[in-house]
């Protein structure tokens, strides 16, 4: 009986804690925001993306909130984003996709935050994850995010010149 108990608790843990990414052709907004990484099965730095989401704490608590859907760019799907059929070439060209992994972040409401092309560290992902989130709670307005990476020192404020 314990065995058993045991067994359970186990298969339990694993399917709870399966990672935050949806493999799905179909995209609808639900009321959490949305976030698309295109990847690729050569690219080192998407598996680290990935890895990174599941299990940097701070990261993963922030992405938690969102709805997170890999896009294989080497897998000629035809997907549904937000009820419209999208092939992946049209994916790719609506966003400007050309290297892995490339995030596209949605609010909410399905409208597009930001693009980031390349491999982001998750303290700067945390961030970008938290204004989107922050926009979508009033907490923010779309237009701030600049002084938002200034004030939590993600760029430089550019001198004025005199």
């Amino acid at each position: 009986m314990i065995l058993r108990t045991l067994f359970i608790t186990i298969i339990f843990t694993l399917f709870a804690n399966a990672g935050l990414i949806k493999h799905s052709l179909d995209v609808n907004v639900t009321g959490r925001p949305i976030m698309f990484i295109f990847t690729s099965a050569t690219c080192p730095y998407c598996e680290q993306l990935k890895k990174d989401l599941d299990e940097v704490e701070f990261l993963h608590n922030v992405a938690s909130d969102f709805d997170i859907y890999e896009i294989r760019r080497d897998k000629p799907e035809v997907y549904t984003i937000f009820g419209q059929k999208t092939p992946l070439q049209e994916l790719q060209m609506m966003f400007r996709v050309k290297v892995t992994p490339y995030v596209v972040v949605f609010n909410s409401k399905g409208a597009k935050m930001w693009q980031i092309p390349g491999y982001s560290e998750p303290y700067f992902l945390a961030k970008v994850l938290k204004f989107v989130k922050g926009v979508d709670e009033g907490k923010y307005k779309k237009e701030e995010w600049k002084k938002y990476l200034i004030e939590n020192k993600l760029i430089k404020e550019k001198p004025t010149p005199h």
